[in-house]
């Protein structure tokens, strides 16, 4: 006989106590948020909130879609409040204009008690309401009681469409009415004549319609931005994009540099471009004359065979003509649309001008702004491109020292830009300190890959070794690093004061020759100095620089911290910056949608076949022909599919936007639902749901045909 291994039962045994533990440990939690969200059905079964619930569901489903001209007709008769032999008068008729007549059970009665008013003949189909008008003029009215014997606060109810109706009212209360013999109001208000559009109605489908364009506008201002930045957020067209570290660093050292070149050297054209544009003829001929001498100019250019550095020159030049004929035209375009919504102010042609005019005065805030990013862009990609070709002959430890004067400058920079944000707001203060955790953690890992001679983990990956230990260890010394050097950074700009105390950074200055500097921003930018040094000494120009990565990611804690941000916020901040109205709602919402639509886009660019760009890419492509040609045709369906979905949900949550003052539907339905007018709130609610379904099968019908 031999023994058995008790091991499987005794693993058996702890895996179902760890069972029971995972269960009441669930248990435990679920009980707590239940506790925490307040569900009880103690307020639910409160008749007097059942009764206003009711009403609210009944009226809403009651809503207020059409209108008739209606008749008032009063008729009067006596009635006692209190009977004079003290006992309760039997059951009476009196008599009203023509053959319409009214019974009372009882015929007199004290105040509070109820009684059965039965009527015949009165108006068909009418509104009535029965009161008590005192010597003073005042009315009392009769409040109807309920089945079950309750008394409700309605006061007004249906006469059939045979003149009949019957009711228990309660006998209103009132000083000095006690055994009086006071006359009884009937009062019928009847429709007449064919029905129409109620008020309400009408502004709710005007309101509609504002509501819908609202979110047509939201929708396709965001559209070209997501898809621009879909890309950028895509992590297998960005994971395949690497640079040396030296190009990046030069490139980056030259954007504030090629942004304050054409800010303040091109911005001064395009203003001048548009006030050349307001003037009409100067404004449509100068754009003409821009493109015929770029054109000539180009294809002068064209006929140079230079090489080398003459070649890049060369390009240099033609790009910074390029860039100033863009700005003058875009200037003197702006001008003329300024100009033309001026003219177009007729009935019909005044929604035309204020399109165009509103384009042009854009044009007309932005031309600076785009000849810094412009400048900025040439500059840079020029540079970059430039030192390329120096920077590869360049070796250790000339490649290390390059790497660290060029990290100290991109990092005071980047610091600098970080702390400059930081003084706008408490909270964005964090920023720079994130910015120093993130470079003092590379620094880290970069000097264990020093300091022990590690290689890489692409050329790990490359010679096809394990990497899961190595990177572990590595992602903890990056921790490590990040945690200490936030630390040091928050104690170094005081993040206390910000977070703690709520006030910003200290505005104290500090003289640089000519300059004065604040201390707060120079601080953080001589610790992003030793960090980006550090980090770039470390590393070497040669290093590889995972350039799309490094985008991939900026984009998407973008994309997530605009998309954590509710649209009733973003609405609050338009609202006190625009205005009330639906532009306010417009920028709310385009905001919101270019941060979802940037991550469905983005996620679908994820999803694609990799065989056609792989087969794109074999025959010699560069990236924009493979986007164009192997990325595009996939994500042109879905993109087209998730743009419907999002009208849709803004023209909902429009809705939401307009209770803040962002215009559209919202807006009225809010006034009416605080003027407890459920009947009219009802038709803003019908109309929302007719909107959004007639959506949901328009997209349904464009997505059968295209996708």
């Amino acid at each position: 006989m031999t023994n058995q291994d008790p091991a499987p039962s005794s693993r058996g045994a702890l895996r179902r106590l760890l069972v029971v533990l995972a269960i009441a440990l669930g248990a435990a939690i679920y009980a707590y948020g239940w506790n925490a969200t307040n569900i009880s059905l103690k307020e639910v079964q409160d008749p007097i909130r059942q009764a206003s619930v009711s009403r609210a569901l009944r009226e809403l489903l009651s809503p207020d879609l059409f209108a008739r001209s209606r008749t008032e007709q009063v008729f009067n008769a006596p009635f006692a409040i209190g009977c004079p032999e003290g006992e309760p008068e039997p059951t009476r008729r009196d008599d009203l204009e023509g053959d319409a007549y009214v019974i009372f059970s009882p015929g007199c009665a004290d105040q509070d008690e109820v009684i059965a008013v039965e009527g015949f003949h009165l108006p068909a189909n009418a509104i009535a309401s029965i009161r008590i008008r005192r010597e003073s003029g005042q009315a009392l009215p009769f409040k109807l009681v309920r089945a079950d014997g309750t008394v409700s606060e309605e006061t007004a109810f249906d006469v059939d469409n045979s003149g009949y109706f019957y009711v228990q009212v309660k006998v209103p209360r009132g000083r000095g009415i006690s055994n009086q013999t006071l006359p009884l109001e009937i009062q019928t208000i009847s429709p007449t004549g064919w029905p129409r559009l109620s008020q309400t109605t009408k502004n709710v489908v005007e309101k509609m319609v504002e509501t819908i364009f609202l979110a047509l506008m939201a929708t396709t201002l965001a559209v070209p931005i997501s898809i621009a930045i879909s890309f950028l957020a895509a992590r297998n067209l960005m994971r395949q994009v690497h640079l040396p570290l030296g190009n990046v660093l030069v490139g980056f050292v030259l954007l504030p540099v090629g942004g304050a070149l054409g800010y303040l050297l091109l911005g001064p054209l395009g203003r001048l471009a548009v006030g050349w544009g307001k003037d009409l003829w100067l404004g449509l001929i100068s754009p003409v004359v821009t493109v015929a001498a770029f054109g000539v100019v180009a294809r002068l250019s064209a006929r140079l065979r230079l090489g080398g550095a003459g070649h890049r020159v060369q390009a240099l030049v033609m790009n910074l003509l390029l860039l100033v004929a863009v700005v003058i035209v875009l200037g003197a375009l702006g001008g003329v649309f300024i100009w033309l919504g001026e003219q177009l102010t007729g009935n019909v042609t005044r929604y035309l001008g204020n399109f165009v005019g509103t384009l042009g005065q854009l044009v007309d805030f932005t031309i600076e702004w785009i000849a810094a990013l412009g400048g900025a862009i040439i500059v840079s990609s020029f540079g970059a491109t430039w030192s390329a070709i120096a920077l590869r002959t360049v070796h250790a430890p000339l490649s290390n020292i390059l790497g660290a004067a060029l990290g100290a400058l991109s990092g005071a920079i980047l610091l600098a830009f970080t702390a400059y944000i930081g003084t706008q707001a408490v909270l964005l203060g964090l920023l720079t300190a994130i910015v120093a955790a993130v470079l003092g953690g590379q620094a880290t890992v970069l000097a264990y890959e020093r300091l022990f001679r590690r290689p890489s983990i692409m050329l790990r990956r490359r010679r096809r070794e394990d990497v899961s230990a190595e990177q572990a260890a590595r992602s903890t010394l990056f921790i490590i690093g990040a945690v200490l050097t936030f630390l040091f950074a928050a104690y170094v700009l005081d993040l206390l004061r910000a977070i703690v105390d709520e006030r910003p950074p200290s505005g104290r200055l500090m003289d640089l020759g000519l300059i004065s500097v604040r201390v707060y921003i120079a601080q953080a930018a001589l610790m992003g100095a030793v960090l980006g040094g550090l980090a770039g000494g470390l590393a070497g120009t040669q290093t590889s620089f995972p350039l799309g990565m490094a985008a991939y990611n900026t984009t998407r804690t973008i994309l997530n911290a605009l998309r954590s941000i509710e649209p009733l916020i973003m609405g609050i901040v338009f609202v006190i910056w625009v205005g009330v109205g639906p532009f306010a709602g417009v920028l709310a919402l385009t905001l919101h949608s270019i941060a979802a639509l940037g991550k469905l886009y983005s996620e679908q660019v994820e999803n694609i076949d990799a065989g056609p760009i792989e087969a794109i890419q074999s025959t010699g492509a560069n990236r924009l022909q493979t986007i164009v040609y192997a990325v595009w045709p996939q994500i042109v369906p879905p993109y087209i599919a998730f743009t419907m979905y999002r009208w849709d949900i803004n023209v909902r949550m429009s809705t939401i936007i307009g209770f803040v003052g962002g215009g559209g539907i919202g807006f009225l339905l809010q006034q009416q639902i605080n003027l407890l007018r459920y009947n009219q709130a009802g038709v803003a609610v019908l109309a929302i749901a007719i909107v959004v379904s007639v959506l949901d099968y328009a997209s349904a019908a464009i997505r059968e045909r295209l996708v």
